[in-house]
């Protein structure tokens, strides 16, 4: 694949990028309430294995095949064994860290480009690249689903949701529109607009975008929280996103 005519291809369009979250499971549903993904983006593209669930346009696995044949090799039973063949035969490019004879379909990352382009050399996850070749391509709206950096066990320590989101400043700043599902801890969009307001408790926000411009409203709460409630707030140890405490009952 040539990556400029890709992303000339990408410039101005709707890209949802789909990652291995709990909210994947929304993707699905709104696109097959629309009658397919054409209703809903202009493109699909995907993380790693999901890339031979999902019907897609680009795959993003940034993982050196190098490293990954030789963890493949230690547990051959290992879902990353299982991605390794397909990666081989994916009739759609698939965007990397480093290309190998053995993977034709392997396209290295723009990395020059995008760090001159954008001087931010910071990329933790294959999700950041993502997000950054998108912001590099200029699409016009990203969605992004499963994009959650949420697990069962792992949610205190996860560092690639900030990095995902410091590339979704940028985003935002070069005026791309940002969306992703209520069910998603990404940018805390399950959280009640309340919570995502920090110091406002006392007051219900409004807001309203008028000529341009987005007039906020203050309106004095009729009751305030109990102690207790406000504690509440305050409690760490209960899991950020409840579709993984429903996991968690499950298992």
């Amino acid at each position: 694949m040539n990556l400029a005519e890709g992303r000339a291809r990408a410039a101005g369009k709707h890209v949802a990028i789909l990652g291995l979250g709990p909210s994947i499971n929304a993707f699905l549903e709104f696109t097959k309430r629309l009658g397919g993904r054409e209703k809903f983006c202009d493109e699909v593209w995907t993380i790693n294995a999901l890339g031979n669930v999902f019907e897609r346009d680009l795959v993003f696995h940034m993982d050196d095949v190098r490293i990954q044949e030789i963890r493949a090799a230690a547990n051959p039973d290992s879902n990353i064994a299982a991605l390794l063949p397909w990666l081989k035969r994916s009739p759609v490019p698939v965007i990397t860290s480093r290309p190998h004879p053995d993977y034709p379909s392997l396209v290295p990352f723009p990395l020059e480009e995008v760090v001159n382009a954008h001087p931010c050399a910071y990329f933790n996850s294959t999700a950041a690249y993502a997000v950054a070749y998108a912001v590099h391509a200029g699409v016009r709206k990203m969605t992004l689903f499963g994009i959650d950096f949420t697990y069962p066990d792992a949610h205190s320590a996860e560092k690639g949701r900030a990095c995902v989101e410091f590339w979704l400043g940028i985003a935002t700043a070069k005026g791309i529109e940002l969306s992703m599902p209520r069910i998603s801890t990404l940018m805390d969009a399950c959280a009640p607009q309340a919570e995502r307001f920090y110091g406002y408790d006392t007051l219900e926000l409004a807001f309203e975008r008028q000529d341009g411009w987005i007039a906020v409203g203050m309106t004095e709460r009729a009751e305030l929280p109990t102690a207790e409630e406000i504690e509440a707030r305050y409690d760490h140890t209960a899991h950020p996103n409840r579709l993984v405490e429903d996991e968690r009952t499950l298992a």
